[in-house]
């Protein structure tokens, strides 16, 4: 047998110890080592073991997603690949989501984002193009049917699959695609709750777009009014986001472990 079937053997093993040298040498061999055992589970584990054993892989996937991320964050701090962040974010609650499947969800629509955009465009342009192939060709909507400010969508792959969501669930999918293409587009926090969503040039606001009239432009938010000028117009801020989003404002509330892994993730990227 390899290794990596004797490992996912071990983990029918109820011993705490021999457990976590098994988490630990998964940890060491990396994500495809994890990804083995969350494709084999109903193949190399007894039926009668089988839901224990995959809860614990899952676990483990989840929990390697952070680690993941906290190491990409200490390596890349000023500067990180958004998309491939916010994967490891997703995985936290979708341990069993591959970075292929990630990237299918958005990358057909970034593609098509970055087709129309010029580089003679203006920052209005681009935000205009932006917000009509958001809005019109994509069909992204708000749910209008529920409560303000409550969340029932909140996963980029579950709001890409629906094209509704709350407010927080859309913002997540534009910031994903202007990301994706290089646009400037992050969260504002201000002194008071909520946030507003907005284009940066020059480490300034330059207008703000409301996602609740579908990306309309408007004015650019002072930065006298901003919560921690130090932490807006940065990736990490669309991270606080989104860990915030999952970790409060989802309808199915967070496991304990899940709990406790974004507020992990919520602390290294705290505004």
């Amino acid at each position: 047998m390899s290794e990596l079937g004797s490992l996912l053997e071990l983990l029918q093993d109820r011993d705490r110890r021999t457990l976590d040298l098994v988490k630990a040498r998964l940890y060491a061999l990396g994500w495809p080592a994890v990804s083995y055992c969350l494709r084999n589970v109903s193949r190399g584990i007894p039926p009668r073991e089988r839901e224990r054993v995959r809860r614990l892989v899952c676990d483990i996937s989840s929990s390697y997603a952070v680690r993941q991320l906290l190491e990409m964050l200490e390596k890349e701090a000023s500067s990180f690949y958004l998309p491939e962040a916010l994967y490891y974010l997703t995985r936290i609650m979708d341990p069993e989501l591959t970075p292929e499947k990630f990237d299918s969800y958005y990358e057909p629509m970034g593609n098509a984002l970055m087709c129309e955009l010029r580089d003679t465009m203006t920052a209005v342009e681009k935000v205009e193009m932006l917000n009509y192939l958001f809005f019109d060709r994509f069909g992204f909507s708000l749910n209008g049917s529920q409560p303000d400010g409550y969340e029932t969508v909140v996963l980029l792959p579950d709001v890409i699959e629906v094209r509704k969501a709350g407010v927080v669930g859309i913002s997540m999918v534009y910031f994903l695609l202007a990301g994706y293409a290089g646009l400037p587009i992050y969260p504002i926090f201000p002194k008071v709750p909520g946030y507003y969503v907005s284009y940066f040039e020059n480490g300034e606001s330059l207008f703000s777009m409301d996602i609740t009239e579908r990306g309309r432009i408007s004015d650019p938010v002072p930065r006298r009014n901003w919560r921690n000028p130090g932490k807006t117009g940065t990736d990490s801020s669309i991270l606080y986001l989104y860990a915030a989003s999952m970790r409060y404002f989802g309808m199915d509330a967070p496991s304990r472990l899940e709990e406790r892994l974004l507020d992990q993730v919520l602390d290294a990227v705290k505004l």
